[in-house]
């Protein structure tokens, strides 16, 4: 999400980035955390939905991000019930929520919206392998983005139980193109989101294709060339890394990132601009 460098947000650049993104490929832009979503005050909210159901193509699928707070999500609601985006993405908070009662809050979300909404899950067992396929069959969720982090992506006791009981082409790889062809390969998730991809939309795009074809000596290399910046978003912050590396790509001037984040110092802008280069010069 660009800003101008009073804090507002920038029309023509956010133009700028989701037509780079949109003729990379992709056609479904997800605005989440990488568009700190969540700090948006309500007058935001409606601008920030004004603004891009405007300036995104009529073939382009628009998901916005909702909450995470409940009383958030109920107040979003109400905003959200003024356009026709067809859902909308909640984020499970870990520390102040219990599992069933996440539930009922959706359940309530849904009812408040007339539609089903994506499911992120980030955190492991946050909420239950039973809760989430109760919420799947009862047709509130569309989708499940699903983004545990693992040491190995092979092993991952929740995400095999989830494929057990829920469809796995309802399920999206949600850490970046880095786990993709374990997910989708391994257990048949439908598919991937991706960070980088709005730095690098066509390698991305390729990445999906490669998978898709099991042409996964292709996919490997594809994946491998992300790792520059992709690493430093794992060592040094997705979100902060990615919103600088826009800008630094020359792709739209980003501006200002948003508190509670803070602006990577000078010498690791110089780490970033050396991974655009790297990767760059592989394509």
């Amino acid at each position: 999400m660009a800003r101008a460098a009073d804090g507002s947000l920038d029309r023509a650049e956010n133009a700028k980035l989701i037509q780079h993104i949109e003729q990379g490929g992709i056609s479904t832009l997800l605005y989440g955390g990488n568009a700190i979503f969540y700090h948006l005050t309500l007058a935001e909210y409606r601008a920030a939905l004004e603004m891009i159901s405007e300036l995104a193509a009529d073939s382009s699928l628009v998901i916005p991000a909702i909450g995470p707070a409940y009383g958030t999500m109920l107040d979003q609601a109400e905003i959200l019930n003024d356009f026709a985006f067809p859902t909308a993405m909640v984020l499970p908070q870990r520390d102040i929520v219990t599992s069933a009662g996440f539930c009922t809050g959706v359940r309530n979300l849904t009812q408040r919206l007339g539609k089903p909404v994506v499911l992120y899950l980030k955190f492991g067992g946050v909420v239950t392998v039973e809760d989430a396929a109760a919420l799947v069959n009862d047709g509130h969720i569309s989708a499940i983005k699903y983004a545990v982090v693992r040491e190995d992506y092979m092993r991952d006791d929740y995400l095999k139980a989830l494929t057990e009981k829920i469809d796995p082409s309802l399920i999206l790889s949600g850490l970046g193109d880095q786990p993709a062809i374990t997910h989708m390969r391994h257990f048949g998730l439908g598919g991937f989101t991706t960070g980088c991809g709005c730095v690098f939309p066509q390698l991305s795009t390729d990445l999906l294709k490669a998978i898709q074809a099991e042409n996964w000596d292709e996919a490997e290399a594809i994946r491998e060339r992300f790792l520059p910046l992709e690493n430093l978003r794992d060592n040094l912050g997705p979100i902060t890394i990615l919103h600088r590396a826009t800008e630094l790509a020359g792709i739209a001037q980003t501006g200002p990132i948003s508190p509670l984040l803070s602006e990577p110092a000078a010498a690791i802008r110089e780490q970033i601009a050396a991974a655009l280069t790297q990767i760059q010069q592989s394509v």
